[in-house]
């Protein structure tokens, strides 16, 4: 099991206890924590438990869960993010699903904690642990062979983020399936609860789109970000040019949009919100986000 960690004090030790409650033979588990170069209590804490703590400086999210993978001796790996945690019956949901079929690539989905905040409220979605639309893995909670990762070269190391989703098409091109299994999934208790380091998290999320740029022009969502700064700007120009055809269209553009992405997370999600009040706090949300 790799765990990487930066600077995960708040949260590492909720993460290892909850693995510490995990109904599965203890000799059989092996966790390693890999850090990478944090300069709070992190390792302190971390070595409380019993756990292999391995170091790596200076790489991205993808090459420390590598670093952790060619250090593990199992022949199943399991991804699991220092913020989250999990249930006891956790490791054995995977395993029955797994023990019949090696070919498997297993992920759950991040559930939020109790009591979240209204941004956790607004921006997850969905809290439940019944089947929801979701295509890809996410990097906190992935079950995998061994052998089947080393043959990928495992994580794209280049990356800022997103490198389960690139993991996860290179596993789907080369023939393997990835089933989204909502039994696995993890409470993330590392979600932002203030809007600045928000919009901190989504700018480093999207870090990639600009320096990958040529991959960036066949992403939807790039193409749709893109179509909303444009309608933003053109509406200024609009007034500019005192031109009221120009204005509305671009207007009409721009609150578009984000109230058709919203639709769609929100029936991907099956989350049903009933008063206008949410309605509109989760469109801005997705507006000034974007």
């Amino acid at each position: 099991m790799i765990i990487p960690a930066f600077n995960e004090e708040v949260y590492i030790r909720d993460c290892l206890q909850s693995l510490d409650r995990i109904d599965f033979p203890k000799d059989q588990i092996e966790i390693i924590v890999v850090d990478n170069g944090s300069v709070d209590r992190t390792i302190e804490y971390a070595s409380q438990f019993n756990v292999n703590i391995l170091s790596i400086l200076n790489v991205k999210v993808g090459d420390v869960r590598n670093h952790g993978a060619s250090h593990a001796s199992g022949k199943f790996l399991v991804f699991l993010d220092s913020d989250c945690v999990v249930d006891p019956d956790w490791l054995n949901v995977a395993y029955d699903r797994l023990s019949q079929d090696n070919n498997l690539v297993l992920g759950g989905r991040y559930l939020m904690r109790d009591n979240p905040s209204w941004l956790e409220k607004y921006w997850v979605l969905n809290n439940s642990r019944h089947q929801v639309y979701l295509t890809t893995l996410v990097g906190g909670c992935i079950f995998i062979c061994k052998e089947i990762f080393d043959r990928l070269n495992g994580f794209n190391g280049k990356l800022h983020s997103g490198e389960d989703s690139d993991l996860t098409e290179r596993l789907r091109a080369a023939g393997y399936r990835v089933e989204i299994f909502p039994k696995l999934s993890v409470v993330h208790l590392g979600y932002p609860s203030k809007i600045i380091p928000f919009i901190k998290r989504q700018l480093w999320h999207s870090a990639d789109y600009i320096t990958n740029f040529r991959k960036s022009i066949y992403d939807k969502v790039f193409i749709l970000t893109l179509l909303f700064i444009a309608a933003f700007v053109g509406f200024f120009v609009g007034v500019a040019m005192n031109n009221q055809v120009f204005m509305g269209v671009a207007l009409i553009v721009f609150l578009c949009m984000p109230a058709i992405l919203s639709y769609k997370r929100l029936s991907r999600s099956k989350t049903t919100y009933k008063t206008l009040k949410d309605i509109f706090a989760y469109i801005w949300l997705t507006c000034f986000t974007w």
